[in-house]
């Protein structure tokens, strides 16, 4: 219930309006500072021996080592306090977008403007698939040097589709003798898109497909350049201004064109099952980008639809291209998993009663399976 009342707390906020407010909350919660008594206890000790030795021996080396004993707490939180302005973490992910089952890497940074060290900085790095509600953590020990940044590649095997965001809200700083531990905030996020495997091919029958397309509409076709880019080359008097490629031509300051292979004017209309367990939908999505996928190396224009149960309503991305199909991937993992699979049929014919009939990737005993639902 606390992650459904937080969703729907930020839920009309831009993505930097969400994190300003998630970044405000953290800094109204105090600073939680840890006391080790048994290190505490261990230097009284120590410091009891060397009074009644110097006591007993008037030694001036003994004078010495009593100084430096008395001196070295009051110094100690002087450093701390010292290391705790000047150390901040970065957390990024130098691969975006990546494969399932595929190992990715995270990159985690922290700098230290100050001169002073820590031997046990404890960072506290959550994961959270933001698709299936998963949520896991780990705490990582790490060196902090003087004037310095250090840096980790923290290795990372990805098993199921979604976007999985990495945070780190604090660190605990601990001070060089082990008396206390200090918790600071931070704001360190990375994500990660986990998409089906890029050589994964699916068997699937498209001639018993076919009876799932349907002429695209004219207000679809109006606007569109049904076509698919196979290169990029220099501007030839007599080009069309809409095939201009406008950012790679001001970077090489002349004028690029996309060379563009017709696609069909039929679209196959293609409805992705968000229902079932954690598993099930991941592998209705796996099948799901497989046919488009080779749909659309078939120049194949496709309208992949879901039901969005947040909006209740039918979301749908028109797919070109590759890139099209990671972006309403993209799109779709924002999503949330529903029950019952059979209401969203009924939603289809009360909504798009127009489609005769569309393609419909879902779980059919036990399997996923690419069925054609006929409307009637």
């Amino acid at each position: 219930m606390a992650d459904i009342l937080t969703k729907n707390k930020y839920s009309n906020m831009t993505p930097a309006e969400r994190k300003a407010a998630k970044a405000k909350e953290r800094s109204r919660k105090p600073l939680r500072t840890v006391v080790h008594p048994t290190r505490i206890v261990a230097y009284l000790v120590q410091l009891t021996i060397a009074i009644y030795a110097y006591d007993f021996l008037r030694n001036h080396f003994l004078m010495l080592v009593l100084s430096l004993l008395i001196s070295a707490p009051i110094l100690d939180i002087i450093a701390l306090v010292v290391l705790y302005r000047g150390v901040d973490i970065k957390l990024t992910a130098p691969e975006r977008d990546v494969s399932r089952f595929s190992v990715g890497y995270l990159k985690l940074e922290i700098f230290n403007r100050s001169l002073m060290v820590s031997y046990d900085l404890n960072v506290k790095l959550d994961a959270e698939s933001t698709f299936y509600g998963d949520k896991s953590g780990t705490i990582l020990s790490l060196p902090c040097s003087a004037k310095g940044t250090y840096e980790k590649q923290i290795p990372i095997k990805y098993s199921m589709n979604g976007i999985v965001r990495y945070s780190i809200s604090t660190f605990t700083i601990r001070d060089l003798l082990g008396f206390v531990s200090v918790k600071k905030t931070a704001d360190a996020v990375a994500e990660v898109n986990v998409y089906p495997e890029r050589d994964l091919a699916a068997k699937f029958d498209m001639t018993d497909m076919s009876r799932g397309m349907t002429e695209s509409e004219e207000s679809v076709k109006k606007g569109h350049d049904f076509s698919d880019v196979s290169d990029v080359r220099e501007y030839i008097p007599g080009d069309k201004l809409m095939s201009i490629h406008w950012k790679l031509s001001a970077k090489r300051d002349i004028l690029m064109v996309k060379d563009r292979v017709s696609m069909s004017d039929q679209q196959m209309v293609l409805l992705v099952e968000l229902s079932g367990t954690d598993e099930e939908v991941d592998d209705v999505l796996t099948l799901a980008y497989a046919v488009v996928k080779r749909l659309v190396e078939e120049q194949t224009y496709v309208k992949l639809m879901w039901w969005s149960e947040g909006r209740f309503e039918f979301e749908s991305r028109e797919i070109m291209s590759q890139e099209n199909l990671k972006d309403a991937y993209t799109d779709l993992y924002y999503e949330t998993i529903y029950v019952d699979s059979e209401r969203t049929k009924g939603y289809m014919i009360s909504i798009h009663p127009e489609l005769k009939a569309y393609v419909n990737v879902c779980m059919k005993d036990g399997n996923p399976e690419v069925v054609v639902v006929e409307q009637d």
